[in-house]
């Protein structure tokens, strides 16, 4: 692929990615509840999963897109219930101060919180089967062109994401007061909630 397909490709995964959804008030929550690490971890999950939407639609896939669709409403439903749960979890969090939690076990639930935002987002594969083939021949790929495409998707997705952490951080700057924990809490919780609903309705 040449330089100006491939920013053509970034242009307008950009603009797809940065649409209000749920990746971005996920990370955006993330954020602004446990800091940038947490959240670096949420989107890359989330990539994660746009990338693996982004494969099937470059080997055209049709058959398999056709099973993952017909199969997305319990997957659908499955990753909802989780992030409502967190959601909860964190809506009756007391006395809890800002803090960027490391251990693996948070890292884990993070990653699949990420790959539960992406993953569960049918409109993602059908984004990517019906823009790629504008800059690429779904017939004639190339190992090379995978990659370019794989590389330029999940950088630009992940550029998109970090936009929406560096605006959650600074978020978090403003309200670092003990008095307001508490409803940073129950707002970041409400709107993983939210999330976890909007999942299950689109």
């Amino acid at each position: 692929m040449d330089l100006l397909t491939l920013l053509s490709l970034a242009f307008a995964t950009f603009v797809y990615a940065i649409s209000p959804g749920p990746g971005l008030f996920a990370v955006l929550a993330t954020s602004t509840r446990y800091g940038t690490v947490p959240a670096l971890w949420l989107s890359i999950g989330h990539t994660v999963a746009d990338m693996f939407y982004v494969s099937i639609a470059m080997f055209a896939l049709t058959i398999l897109a056709q099973t993952i669709e017909q199969g997305m409403i319990y997957v659908k439903f499955f990753g909802a219930a989780y992030l409502l749960y967190i959601g909860y979890q964190q809506y009756i969090a007391k006395g809890v101060s800002f803090e960027t939690r490391g251990d693996k076990k948070s890292t884990v639930k993070l990653l699949i919180a990420g790959l539960v935002v992406g993953g569960t987002n049918p409109k993602s594969i059908i984004y990517y089967l019906s823009f790629l083939p504008v800059f690429i021949d779904l017939n004639n790929l190339t190992i090379t062109t995978e990659i370019e495409v794989l590389s330029v998707v999940g950088a630009t997705v992940l550029l998109v994401l970090s936009l929406a952490n560096v605006l959650g951080l600074k978020l978090r700057a403003h309200v670092e007061n003990p008095r307001v924990i508490k409803k940073v809490n129950e707002i970041t919780g409400i709107t993983m909630m939210l999330v976890g609903i909007f999942v299950a309705l689109y």
